[in-house]
């Protein structure tokens, strides 16, 4: 929903967790010496990230190619009904495709609700199955920032080769040499280490790469992914070729983007209007076969195919959910279940409305959905249950911790079949629901079409993450966070389930929430009160998700953590407040330190409007009035001392 940055709120940690201070930025108290600095890395080599420097560089490239779980992203999609998808194979642009001997790309296109991520299921064990070639796959999806990035995307099919080939790591080792984990947040690097993994002489042979849903990728991405794609005759030079299938809605952004005839064969699914409708008539006479054994009424329910098929309009969501009503049906009467199928809209969002509007609870409705479509990720029913009933008058995490045994039944209650449960994890049914529901630049019909603005929706939940975070148990009870446990089933997670959402995601939710985030700044002082336990409860997983190494700082005021994470309105205030405004922590020193450290001039800027001081070789400097001797000293400093002058200089630039 909303734009979660590439660069983590963090900023960007250097490449090496070595002891030099990063080129462009200001270190405080470094000297040069070994010493308590140390604890920026802890003494560690690369890839601190992870914490297991026992491990092999294969092993250690591997765990930094795992950035999303691809295996369950590809579970959430249907299965075909049999019979379906194998028009495809037998398209004549499909067989160009597969059976050119040289690299290609083909770009299956289809309307909303045509099947598009079922036909991709279907054609990734298709292939792996009457292909000899390595088959990878990528499931894009808009509600999950683990399927919004191309660097996810490449990340998972490099893992997906390596895992087949383990030697074939060594095409990532100069990379992961160069940058530690960071090559892996690099689509140039990524797409790099693909090309000649599949050039390489005795590596894996023929690869083919399923993508499904580019349309679906977040901009910042997408738009160099599809330069890369479009080119791939040109980098590909090998006579093993690397075939790639994408499928997307017929957006001209992506017909402009994946190149011209000459380099893209296109399959353009919206004109398959024959073979589109015969696979929609066999979903609808598997349904009724599966609605006839579940109401114990086999051969009686035929009469409902041609009203189905006569409103269907070739869109598999469209059919899908009518079937799920007639299951959840409460009379299954000739009468009704002609009623309800006859009645239908075949409208989308006709459709959408009247299922909302089913709703036992308007308001408690509106509430999950702006949950469901604001979460970095999809919730679990537990967490849902936690985010669903926290608010800022609760003090404790009493009755909290355990989902009630109905609560799956609740959240269906109150948004009907607009919503799924799979695997306890609550999804929206279709893209087409989330589009139904955020607002554009159209009037929506109702009240519930458009009806939910981002700003809105992330405001809602970063007032639930921080009221979490501000229970007294995260104040008073002894907790030991080990910040790597909480991606693991651990005590601590079972107890403060919804802990890891909250100190992973309330920042960016906080950011996304717009000119409403100073609503919450007297809450967000508080979480933020340096030296107190709910502090360093989040500071410290947040720490190790977007720096991963090194002991984290004890010692951040207000305005550092504020600085550090990029919230501008906040520095603002804290700034106008005037407390303390040149505290300095041992590592990095003052805030100002931080925006260099960070190449955050905007925030540099507007510290040094209010003459902040920085912290250079163990004294204070106002920046501003030392630019002359930081001139010279560039000339003629040496080493480290070149470093930090060199940051100084590039903080002066904002002014």
């Amino acid at each position: 929903m909303s734009s979660r940055r590439t660069n983590t709120p963090f900023g960007d940690p250097p490449s090496h967790p070595d002891h030099s201070a990063p080129a462009g930025g200001i270190r405080g108290d470094y000297t040069g010496n070994t010493g308590d600095n140390n604890n920026f890395n802890s003494g560690n080599t690369n890839n601190n990230y992870y914490g297991d420097t026992h491990l092999s560089m294969e092993d250690r490239i591997l765990r930094c190619l795992y950035t999303s779980g691809y295996e369950s992203h590809r579970m959430r999609v249907r299965g075909p009904v049999e019979g379906t998808c194998a028009w495809v194979t037998e398209h004549p642009r499909y067989k160009e495709w597969l059976e050119k001997k040289t690299s290609g790309l083909l770009w299956l296109s289809a309307d909303p609700g045509y099947g598009k991520s079922v036909i991709a299921s279907f054609l990734v064990g298709h292939l792996g199955t009457h292909s000899n070639a390595a088959v990878c796959y990528f499931f894009f999806k808009d509600d999950s920032d683990e399927q919004r990035s191309a660097t996810f995307a490449l990340c998972a099919i490099l893992h997906q080769l390596f895992v087949r080939r383990k030697p074939l790591c060594r095409y990532a080792e100069p990379a992961f040499r160069a940058k530690d984990s960071r090559f892996a947040e690099e689509v140039d690097t990524l797409w790099d280490i693909l090309v000649k993994v599949v050039a390489a002489e005795g590596g894996c042979g023929e690869v083919i790469c399923v993508v499904d849903a580019l349309d679906e990728c977040e901009q910042a991405t997408q738009d160099r992914l599809m330069r890369l794609m479009a080119h791939l005759p040109q980098s590909q030079n090998s006579g093993i070729p690397l075939k790639l299938l994408v499928t997307s809605r017929p957006y001209h952004k992506i017909e402009r983007g994946l190149g011209s005839y000459a380099t893209m064969i296109r399959l353009k699914g919206e004109d398959e209007v024959k073979a589109i409708t015969a696979d929609v008539t066999r979903v609808i006479d598997k349904g009724i076969k599966e609605l006839e054994t579940y109401w114990e009424r086999p051969g009686e329910l035929g009469y409902l195919r041609d009203i189905l098929e006569s409103s269907a309009d070739r869109t598999f969501i469209w059919v899908s959910l009518i079937l799920e009503i007639l299951k959840d049906c409460e009379d299954d009467s000739v009468e009704e279940f002609t009623n309800i199928a006859s009645n239908a809209p075949s409208d989308l969002a006709e459709l959408y409305t009247k299922i909302l509007d089913k709703s036992t609870s308007p308001d408690k409705a509106r509430r999950i959905l702006n949950i469901v479509v604001a979460a970095a990720r999809p919730l679990t029913l537990r967490e849902m249950n936690v985010a669903f009933k926290i608010s800022r008058d609760r003090k404790t995490i009493k009755d909290l911790q355990n989902v009630p045994p109905g609560f799956g039944r609740t959240v269906k209650n109150l948004c009907g079949h607009f919503v799924r449960i799979i695997d306890s994890k609550i999804y929206l049914v279709h893209q087409t629901a989330r589009e139904f529901l955020l607002k554009g630049s159209s009037l929506g019909r109702g009240i519930w079409q458009y009806s939910l603005c981002p700003m809105n929706s992330n405001f809602t939940l970063a007032d639930i993450c921080i009221s979490y975070l501000m229970l007294e148990e995260f104040e008073e009870d002894p907790l030991e966070i080990h910040a790597y446990s909480w991606g693991r089933e651990g005590e601590n997670l079972q107890k403060y389930v919804f802990f890891n959402y909250a100190a992973r995601h309330w920042v960016d939710h906080f950011r996304d929430s717009g000119d409403r985030q100073m609503e919450l700044f007297e809450l967000t002082r508080r979480i933020c009160e340096v030296g107190s336990k709910r502090w360093m409860a989040w500071f410290q997983v947040r720490w190790a998700d977007n720096w991963g190494f090194g002991s984290c700082p004890e010692d951040f005021t207000h305005l550092m953590t504020a600085t550090w994470l990029g919230q501008r309105a906040v520095v603002e205030r804290l700034l106008e407040e005037g407390r303390d405004i040149n505290a300095r922590c041992k590592l990095f020193g003052t805030a100002l330190n931080m925006a260099a450290v960070l190449s955050d001039r905007d925030m540099a800027g507007l510290l040094l409007q209010k003459n902040v001081k920085a912290w250079l070789g163990g004294k204070e400097y106002n920046i501003l009035h030392v630019r002359g001797l930081i001139v010279s000293r560039t000339n003629h400093g040496s080493g480290t001392r070149r470093l930090l002058i060199s940051g100084a200089l590039s903080v002066v630039a904002c002014k």
